[in-house]
């Protein structure tokens, strides 16, 4: 039998008008339950309508009203509750007749939670921040997820993110827009795990060589975020009187460092590493006389997340003093070395031990499971347990290890440029997510890109890399590139190898594959891309969601960054190229003015706060008009 889901309908009722001549009692009855609010927003108020949804596995509950009550101070705060939490909501006032609207999910017991949303709906035509970062009318349902900026505009209000979300989903309707603001919900933890670990790789089917890859991806999702008693989920956003029919300016956080559009992150697998490869591959030749020649990636200045097994019976594993020399040249460079597990072969949790210490002088804070239908440690395998002879995710977690692989890729079958915070406008698509069982850990997607070097450097032609600039997006490719034919026995693979023999003994990168690469570093250097490491991209896409801009009566933006990380170059995009553009609090650093937007960018330290004005010829312009 399938198991029963939870689904809790508390509906925002009551008439929230605008305060009384005299002040309320403490506690006055609860109002009627109705759909729609009143609530007093600037200096009128915005009829709102708005549901609590919170599901959980295995439990079947009655639909749950709220209770509301209005405070003297004149925050209205309302609660409901089910079998295993409570929900709190709080609708706060602030400066200018804005509201803070907050909501606070504690348990009481251990429950799987499905999903807990909520969404809010208003009338008005709705514009929106989707997932290229452009500020436009919202025609059809959007899904915006992690290191996209929440702010929805219609008739009077503004809705802004805040903070604790993982998702929102926004809808045009008749006459309006609903925003739903998802806490939680699997759809944005996508994890799952292989079925069971084999004993062995499938032989190849006769006559053709290969292995039905595809029969082997037998996965199944886990069944909810568990949540324990005293667990809390907390999240809130802000809205913000609008002043119909007036110019509105938003500030459009970004999301690559010092106004580039996109990035690109290489994700490089160590199957079958060879170190003269390697070093072709990074510095464009095998031979160490010509580092600094200015082919490869280290030789272009670009970025490579390059995992080492720590031992290997092949040499290039750290254990192998020419492959501990390439980290070591990977580290100075300014790229990442991360682990794709221990050895090749199945490594059990003491071997998983002994190999994160041996590698602890690199301080890897990635792992990427390799072979992970027959290495039972895989998190994607067994690695995830918390008990087993497999179970290692308390070891990566206490060695440091914050990025794990999901060990699944987007846009399989075709070798091409995959933007993983794009898609389709309304597919839900997380390209980075705590793990579920775990907050340490992150899990972190890619997309294959494995194919002979002529087809690698043919997808990133300058038309691919300019659609995923326009996007504001990011590639995360799961490569190969260090193996050489010494390390690789069939036809298929020697014909993916990126490097060529120059010389017996002498090994340079594929001259196509280079000349990609040249393309690239040539789009870095001129600021449109960003080549970034892993740690680097999924670091900062979790630093963005605490990064609030808080809009004034003043017509004034704040930014603020309630993290503990520092954001260098933080981009921000204004619709308002040719306004004057002024910072207080932060030095600017770059501004560029393109199809009527101004992208500014600044350092914006932890726990930093920044204020952005703007003017036309000394006269200051509202940014959000308040009315």
């Amino acid at each position: 039998m399938l198991p029963l889901a939870a689904l809790a309908a508390a509906t925002l009722a009551g008439a929230l008008g605008a305060a009384p001549a005299a002040p309320p009692s403490p506690r006055p009855p609860a109002s009627s339950p109705s759909p729609v609010i009143e609530l007093p927003l600037g200096d009128g108020a915005v009829s709102l309508e708005a549901r609590l949804e919170i599901r959980t596995t295995g439990r079947r509950s009655p639909a749950a009203e709220v209770t509301w009550r209005t405070r003297t101070d004149g925050a209205v705060e309302g609660w409901a509750h089910g079998d295993a939490w409570r929900a709190e909501l709080l609708l706060a006032p602030l400066p200018g007749g804005a509201r803070s609207v907050q909501v606070t999910i504690r348990w009481s017991q251990r429950a799987d939670l499905e999903r807990a949303a909520l969404a809010l709906g208003w009338r008005g035509a709705p514009w929106a921040v989707t997932r290229s970062l452009g500020f436009a009318p919202l025609a059809v349902p959007a899904r915006i997820e992690r290191g996209t900026p929440l702010l929805v505009a219609a008739g009077p209000a503004l809705l802004a993110g805040g903070g604790g979300l993982a998702a929102a989903e926004l809808r045009p309707r008749a006459g309006g827009v609903e925003a739903e603001l998802v806490l939680d919900d699997a759809a944005a933890r996508p994890f799952a795990t292989y079925e069971t670990c084999l004993a062995a790789l499938p032989v190849p089917a006769a006559g053709t060589g290969h292995v039905a890859w595809g029969a082997l991806e037998r996965r199944r999702p886990l069944p909810g975020a568990p949540r324990f008693a005293g667990a809390v989920d907390r999240a809130w956003v802000t809205l913000y009187p609008l002043a119909e029919g007036a110019p509105l300016l938003p500030v459009v956080v970004e999301r690559w460092p010092a106004g580039a559009r996109a990035a690109v992150v290489f994700t490089d697998h160590a199957d079958r590493t060879d170190p003269r490869a390697l070093r072709a591959v990074l510095w464009g030749d095998s031979d160490p006389r010509a580092r600094g020649a200015g082919a490869g990636f280290l030789g272009r200045g670009l970025r490579l997340t390059r995992s080492f097994f720590v031992h290997d019976r092949q040499g290039g594993g750290l254990d192998d003093p020419a492959a501990r020399a390439l980290a070591d040249e990977l580290v100075e460079a300014g790229s990442e070395v991360a682990l794709h597990s221990i050895t090749p072969d199945r490594d059990p949790r003491e071997a998983v031990r002994a190999g994160l210490a041996a590698a602890a002088a690199f301080e890897p804070v990635t792992w990427i499971d390799h072979e992970p239908y027959t290495n039972c440690e895989a998190v994607s395998t067994d690695g995830w347990r918390s008990g087993g002879p497999y179970a290692d995710r308390e070891l990566l977690a206490a060695a440091g290890v914050r990025w794990v692989w999901a060990a699944g890729d987007l846009g399989r079958g075709r070798t091409q440029v995959v933007d993983l915070l794009g898609g389709a406008p309304d597919e839900a698509r997380a390209a980075l997510y705590p793990f579920p069982l775990d907050p340490r850990l992150w899990i972190f997607r890619s997309s294959m890109f494995y194919d002979t070097p002529a087809a690698l450097a043919a997808a990133l032609s300058d038309e691919a890399l300019a659609g995923l600039e326009a996007g504001r997006g990011l590639f995360v490719a799961h490569t190969y590139l260090g193996p050489a034919a010494r390390t690789t026995r069939s036809a298929e693979h020697l014909a993916r190898l990126a490097v060529r023999e120059r010389a017996p003994g002498r090994l340079v990168i594929d001259p196509a594959l280079d000349a990609a690469l040249a393309r690239l570093a040539a789009r870095v250097r001129a600021g449109r891309l960003a080549s970034l490491t892993w740690s680097a991209a999924g670091d900062r896409l979790r630093a963005l969601g605490d990064v609030e801009v808080a809009y004034r009566p003043d017509g004034a933006a704040e930014l603020r960054n309630h993290g503990d990380a520092e954001l260098p170059g933080l981009t921000v995009a204004v619709p308002a190229a040719g306004l004057g553009l002024d910072l207080e609090g932060a030095l600017l650093l770059g501004r560029e003015d393109e199809d009527g937007w101004a992208r500014l960018w600044f350092d914006l330290p932890a726990g930093g706060r920044v204020v952005l004005r703007a003017s036309d010829q000394l006269i200051p312009v509202p940014l959000v008009p308040f009315h």
